[in-house]
């Protein structure tokens, strides 16, 4: 019985671990965003100077479609547009995966006093993590002030285009997910 608890809490904690970053959003809550249903790109959309323009695409085509499918449709014209999108892409942190290891350890206990040491030993090289934020903006056109923002902190891959296509896909839509706000 207490194994089967031990382990469910370890299984716990494991997963929590594993959890992504939060979206972090914000809004003006004077906008009416019901009014929203005509979009424009910004002219201001774009990146910090080192991260790939594929990867700028790729956030902008998931911009897209998430629009789409939220039923938003690009204006015909430029007054027209009842909303106006910004995105941008800035570094963030990297990360270092230090996995995996190999503890080795020794320990002794007796009475009320216990003691232990170990050592890690790499397997493998140390992994560099790119990390990209990913910031929406939604721009009033009438006097060009903020209406909402959404950010998200994403792990690119370093070879893997198509890992990181999916992953703006779904860093975008949840985004997008916070919008509008209730």
């Amino acid at each position: 019985m207490k194994t089967s608890k031990l382990f469910i809490l370890i299984v716990a904690m494991l997963l929590s671990a594993c959890s992504t970053t939060n979206v972090v959003s914000d809004y003006n809550p004077n906008i009416d965003f019901s009014r929203y249903q005509h979009y424009l790109w910004s002219e201001g959309s774009g990146a910090d100077k080192n991260i790939s323009p594929f990867i700028i695409d790729n956030v902008k085509a998931a911009l897209q479609t998430q629009l789409s499918n939220r039923a938003y449709l690009k204006a015909p014209a430029p007054q027209a547009a009842d909303l106006i999108v910004k995105y941008y892409l800035a570094e963030a942190a990297d990360t270092i995966d230090r996995s995996p290891r190999l503890g080795l350890g020794i320990g002794s206990f007796g009475g009320n006093f216990g003691m232990s040491s170990s050592v890690g030993v790499p397997l493998g090289k140390d992994t560099v993590n790119r990390n990209v934020q990913i910031i929406i903006d939604f721009i009033n056109p009438a006097d060009m002030k903020l209406s909402w923002r959404g950010s998200l902190v994403v792990e690119l891959h370093n070879s893997d285009p198509k890992a990181n296509t999916a992953m703006i896909e779904e860093a975008v839509a949840e985004i997008l997910n916070q919008f509008p706000p209730i």
